[in-house]
């Protein structure tokens, strides 16, 4: 069981991640419906609204409270999310809260004790952001099985949808645990964490070379480098699980190739910025995927209760 000042703090570290992404994740279903599918568009939108809300009283409740390796690992903002959210707002024409970001800019470390009132706030936002997830789980898992059977068009891969479930779903598990009162940074997990994270960072890559410009040749060969590459490491840890391969090599080796997709990434978010790199990639989806990169690399240099 967890001390109640760990279930505080991992729970706003999990909460300030995982919230922006579903939040993101909406935009992103939104921008790539087509006009026939408006209804679906103001649904996302208003699911949107909500994960704004919980994601506000989060940064409220979380000066002081969140951890220093949340701040400095840029998992929650990196130096580029609000020149993001505004240009993704500009060429969009979706409003996007960037108040937000600015106050997550200001948050402070833990670094003094806390009411008990805290923890039932906690609770309660724990309880909601569960909730909120299952209902944009159960969109999306809608939405791919309408694609899938012709019933919807968007202009993203089928797979992306899928990605973005499993998502959902893994917060969602995270959640419960801290909901159970387990810690959520055990060893007996790893494993599994390792498989999911290896796939998530597979699945970006190949993401990313198939919406940069053909004419970016080099970034599109080496983002399918970085593809195979992590699926390799997905089947490794697979193995692990088995106990056919040893956890430790995995890890290391897990540790340096996200680290070296990070830096892909702060490239690339950097060049759509600036418009150096020619995509269909909005610059909030570049600064996405770094920040996933950057809580995965948390993940696995994080002692193991």
């Amino acid at each position: 069981m967890i001390t109640q000042r760990e279930f505080v703090t991992f729970s706003i570290d999990l909460n300030l991640f995982f919230l922006r992404i579903m939040k993101e994740h909406t935009l992103f279903l939104e921008l790539a419906l087509t006009p026939k599918d408006r209804a679906l568009g103001t649904e996302a939108s208003n699911m949107r609204a909500g994960f704004d809300r919980l994601l506000s009283e989060t940064i409220e409740v979380a000066n002081d409270n969140v951890s220093r390796e949340t701040l400095e690992s840029r998992q929650a903002v990196t130096q580029y999310t609000l020149e993001a959210e505004r240009l993704t707002s500009f060429f969009t024409g979706v409003p996007i809260n960037t108040t937000l970001t600015e106050r997550e800019m200001r948050l402070s470390p833990d670094g003094r004790g806390f009411e008990a009132s805290t923890v039932q706030r906690v609770e309660s936002i724990n309880m909601r952001a569960y909730q909120q997830t299952s209902a944009l789980a159960d969109f999306k898992a809608k939405l791919l099985n309408d694609v899938l059977s012709c019933k919807t068009f968007t202009n993203t891969y089928p797979l992306l949808i899928d990605h973005i479930l499993r998502e959902a779903r893994f917060y969602m598990q995270r959640l419960y645990m801290l909901m159970q009162g387990e810690t959520i940074h055990g060893r007996e997990d790893l494993i599994d964490r390792e498989a999911f994270w290896n796939r998530i960072m597979a699945e970006h890559s190949k993401f990313i070379a198939g919406l940069l410009d053909p004419t970016e040749e080099a970034l599109i060969d080496k983002a399918r480098t970085f593809g195979r590459e992590f699926d390799a490491l997905t089947a490794e840890a697979i193995q692990a699980q088995t106990q056919t391969r040893e956890i430790g090599a995995v890890t290391a080796e897990s540790l340096r190739q996200t680290r070296q997709l990070r830096d892909f990434k702060a490239a690339g978010t950097e060049g759509i910025i600036d418009c150096k790199i020619r995509s269909i990639i909005v610059p909030l989806l570049a600064d996405h995927v770094l920040r996933e990169a950057n809580h995965y690399i948390t993940v696995l240099e994080t002692p193991r209760a």
